[in-house]
């Protein structure tokens, strides 16, 4: 068996046995083949298995595949121009343009995408796919291949800023999913093509601790077989045979390979192919913030782009010495019975916030930052936000990326950005507006009589804990001595804006804010600041204030602008951020100014004041019974369910509750077991019983939800959501929710022991 008949048999192979079977026979016709550690490193497993999922270790060789047609472009054009990012390379070389592949069209996406494949072969079983990553990048040398895409953690990158590795060891990373790894490569005017494969080989356990994975060589290099430039053109070609795929079964969605490479390319720089011969399909793979904004190739679901609620493009935030970010997000169009999870076609909506470098997703924030923090509790299955981190200093970056690109770092940055973001989102009226709707119109009706009853009920059960509770007259309200950050009362949105009416030149522009009015702020505290003009929106550039006919001039010392939203229907923000050394007293104005061709320029303003960080809370003398609501969830295919990321399994989840804008709401299952059984044996006996025993149990719910936000509240060492990270406060939900369903066991049964006696199950109303 030559080099050439050893090399034709891995590239066909289509299972793990023809594979072993060759490279036996080639080996005992060959005693001088040798099986030499990758990396040169006996120890090589810990760099080799570092990612926990096969899924976003095939990223990386695809990210790898992306990094060589690069190299072969900056050959090409000898270098020039100089890029200092992958995306000004593929902007200066591949003719990619700056706001992405969206404003490409689908025949440039095709044929871009052409110059990197990812091909999937059934293999036969889940675990053990073939899957190859082709591109037609610039090649690699035989003699050159050990200490490249042989090696772990070589500085082949580390100066070249226009492709996306750093660390030398990402595309490594397959190697332990895969049984056997094919790696071949043709360099530009090479006439052999170098070969190897890489398996894992186990060691005498007398001696070694761990096996370690090896390549092969023969006679000091790797293989080398005389194979046409037609057969195997310029380029690489990487093999996984036996490739474990097991978690990613389905041919789209969430838990397939394709809504993976579209969420983890987020926003490639370069398209990529597709092809599934497992479930019969070829996709190029754009990402989705281009499907997002709008492009749409063959097989895409909607011929248009996604039906959106609302958006706001990429817009740039300062974080001070750490650089600045990105921001942008979509709202999709309400669930509907048939898609209940509409941003599952674009992300894994447990986790839509995405954080991006070059592109690709670097890390994944849960929902829970929208759901609570933001308190959009109604968007959370709707809502995708976009950070994008290339602007980030690179001592920012370094303190908040990790090297497998699987998640972020907590620690300051990572706290900035959450904080931003959440500053960004609650400031924007059509999310609150948007978060309103959806919430009325899942909200069942409710007597006021009932509600009045349960209040004075929930109240009379607090008095008997301890709690001195007063009933505030008038409508519903809050704590007056609620925390300064947070609302005291529901806030309720602004009505839908009436669109503007814009006018080329535009006559007006216009600070919303009281006038006369001051717009205070306390020291290091930023504030996002609304402005309407009559102005189409090439007149504002938020990204490039240079090119901006939109000036803000701050007058006074304290307070910085660090940056505003993009102007989409005569509407923008201000970010506004008073600094760590204003000095409270101090006053100054903030004035917008729009200039116009040949025209006298248009401007508003308003005075600021620097003023004192409100005082923390001392605690309460007495307690109001704040604003509440109690809603049924009516097992998991009420979108509701989808909304509180409950778990599918009804028997774990009994209820929750939420702040929602100074309300308290507590949403509880209908269907969790001991609740309904007890619920069923009442209708069984008298209707009446059954809906005075729901009226109790959800009285229990509501007394238990309100001691435990009072707890919450009293103890000065609670830590938020911030300060624990999103993994800390998921696992905390999860400790909760078990919690809670020991607390609904007791609720439903004091409810069924008071509704069987009458004086106490109709208590009379005061």
């Amino acid at each position: 068996m030559t080099a050439e008949d050893l090399f034709c048999t891995l590239v066909a192979a289509g299972d793990l046995s023809e594979v072993a079977a060759a490279l036996r026979d080639y080996e005992e016709q060959h005693p001088d083949v040798e099986w030499v550690p990758v990396g040169n490193r006996q120890a090589n497993r810990g760099v080799i298995e570092v990612s926990a999922d096969a899924g976003r270790a095939l990223v990386e060789r695809v990210t790898n595949a992306i990094d060589a047609v690069l190299e072969a472009e900056h050959d090409s054009h000898g270098g020039v121009p100089e890029c200092r990012s992958p995306k000004e390379a593929a902007s200066a070389w591949l003719g990619v343009p700056e706001d992405g592949l969206a404003e490409m069209t689908t025949g440039q996406r095709r044929r871009l995408a052409d110059r990197v494949a990812l091909t999937i072969v059934d293999g036969g079983e889940r675990d053990a796919r073939i899957v190859e990553v082709r591109d037609a990048g610039t090649g690699i040398a035989p003699q050159s291949m050990p200490a490249t895409i042989l090696s772990l953690n070589e500085s082949n990158k580390i100066r070249k800023h226009y492709v996306a590795g750093t660390y030398g060891q990402g595309g490594s990373s397959t190697f332990a999913v895969s049984r056997h790894t094919l790696i071949a490569s043709r360099a530009r005017e090479q006439q052999v093509v170098g070969f190897t494969v890489v398996r894992f080989l186990d060691l005498p356990a007398d001696e070694f601790k761990t096996g370690h994975y090896v390549y092969a060589m023969q006679a000091g290099t790797v293989l080398q077989a005389a194979v046409g430039l037609e057969e195997f053109p310029q380029g690489t070609l990487v093999r996984h045979l036996g490739y474990d795929l097991s978690r990613y079964p389905s041919p789209l969605g969430p838990s397939s390979i394709y809504g993976l490479l579209n969420t983890v390319l987020f926003d490639p720089i370069m398209p990529v192919w597709l092809d599934s011969r497992l479930h019969g399909y070829r996709r190029v793979i754009k990402g989705s913030r281009n499907a997002l904004n709008g492009a749409v190739d063959e097989g895409d679901a909607e011929r248009r782009g996604p039906a959106l609620s609302h958006n706001v493009r990429l817009y740039y935030v300062t974080l001070g010495e750490f650089g600045r970010i990105g921001i942008e997000y979509w709202v999709l169009e309400p669930p509907t019975r048939d898609n209940k999870r509409p941003s599952a076609a674009f992300v894994n909506p447990s986790r839509p916030i995405l954080l991006t470098l070059h592109g690709q997703t670097h890390a994944e924030l849960s929902q829970v930052l929208v759901r609570k923090a933001a308190e959009l509790a109604y968007l959370t299955q709707r809502l995708i936000c976009h950070i994008d981190c290339n602007h980030l200093s690179p001592d920012a970056k370094r303190a908040l990326f990790v090297s497998n690109r699987e998640d972020a770092r907590r620690g300051i940055v990572y706290e900035m950005i959450e904080q931003e973001l959440v500053k960004a989102l609650r400031s924007d009226d059509e999310l609150t507006r948007l978060n309103a709707e959806a919430r009325e119109h899942g909200q069942r009706q409710q007597d006021e009589t009932a509600r009045q009853q349960m209040r004075r009920e929930i109240a009379r059960l607090l008095r008997v804990h301890g709690l001195e509770v007063t009933e505030p007259a008038g409508p519903e309200v809050a704590n007056s001595d609620s925390d300064a950050e947070r609302p005291t009362h529901p806030r309720v949105p602004r009505p839908r804006p009436e669109p503007l009416e814009l006018h080329e030149p535009p006559t007006y522009v216009r600070i919303i804010w009281p006038e006369g009015e001051a717009i205070n702020f306390h020291p290091e505290q930023r504030r996002y600041v609304r402005v309407e003009m009559d102005a189409h929106s090439s007149y504002h550039d938020a990204n490039h204030p240079e090119n901006s006919r939109v000036n803000v001039a701050l007058v006074g010392a304290g307070v910085r602008s660090c940056g505003s939203t993009p102007l989409q229907g005569g509407r923008m923000r201000l970010i506004l951020e008073a600094t760590a050394t204003a000095v409270v007293g101090e006053i100054g104005a903030i004035r917008v100014e729009l200039s116009r061709p040949g025209m006298p320029v248009l401007a508003d303003e308003r005075p600021f004041q620097i003023v004192a960080i409100p005082p923390a809370h001392q605690g309460r003398r007495r307690i109001a019974l704040p604003p509440f609501d109690v809603r049924p969830v009516e097992g998991p295919d009420d979108p509701q369910w989808s909304n509180l990321s409950w778990p599918d399994e009804i028997a774990q989840v009994a209820f929750t509750s939420e702040t929602e804008n100074g309300q308290l709401v507590v949403y509880y299952s209908t269907v969790f077991p001991r609740f309904s059984a007890q619920q069923q044996t009442f209708e069984g006996r008298d209707p009446a019983l059954a809906v005075s025993f729901v009226r109790r149990y959800e009285i229990w719910l509501a007394v238990h939800s309100f001691l435990r936000s009072q707890d919450e509240q009293a103890q000065s060492d609670t830590r938020t959501l911030r300060e624990m990270g999103e993994e800390e406060a998921e696992a905390v939900e999860v400790r909760e929710r078990q919690e809670r369903c020991r607390v609904a066991v007791l609720a439903s049964l004091f409810a069924a022991r008071e509704v069987q006696m009458p004086a106490v199950a109709e208590p009379e109303v005061e």
